[in-house]
């Protein structure tokens, strides 16, 4: 059996390597270890801590779109360091337009989710403490927003938008 000891990066096909390099970089604040142009990919990871966490690798502005009922990949999660960096982070989708597709404190983890520039849906989040994990039935279960995004849709309003969760 094999026992990696972590994941080590995803790769990402982008329509527009430029486009998706600033949202990367300006954004989300990753840093760029490496590209090569001759393949139109590029390397990013956080704190530089690593050779590559995600890499993007373009492949053209024709390419087909994300659709919502087909298998893969859902979303790509970043754990933020406490509460006062996701809000941080919560302020500067606000202030830089990045759509939020929805946020949740799902017992475990209170969650931002939100799109990049192709569509491909992504997470910050942090971990809640014990204490407030205990306080739920479910702790992978909770559905409600954040206190502080009150204005944004929530879990159930996605689902509902994609027709889950109603009989």
């Amino acid at each position: 059996m094999i026992h990696a000891e972590r994941i080590g990066h995803v790769v990402i096909k982008v329509r527009n390597l430029e486009r998706s390099r600033k949202f990367y970089t300006e954004i989300l604040g990753m840093d760029v270890m490496m590209e090569i142009p001759a393949i139109r990919g590029l390397f990013l990871a956080n704190n530089r801590r690593d050779h590559h966490e995600i890499a993007l690798f373009e492949v053209g502005p024709e390419a087909d779109g994300l659709h919502g009922r087909q298998i893969g990949l859902s979303h790509i999660a970043f754990r933020l360091r406490n509460e006062q960096d996701l809000r941080a982070a919560y302020k500067e989708f606000k202030e830089k337009d990045v759509p939020i597709s929805f946020t949740v404190d799902h017992g475990v983890t209170k969650s931002i989710y939100f799109r990049d520039p192709d569509g491909h849906e992504l997470e910050v989040y942090v971990d809640n403490s014990p204490e407030e994990i205990a306080k739920f039935p479910n702790p992978y279960m909770g559905t409600a927003k954040l206190d502080f995004a009150q204005a944004d849709p929530g879990l159930m309003d996605a689902m509902a938008t994609l027709g889950i969760g109603n009989s």
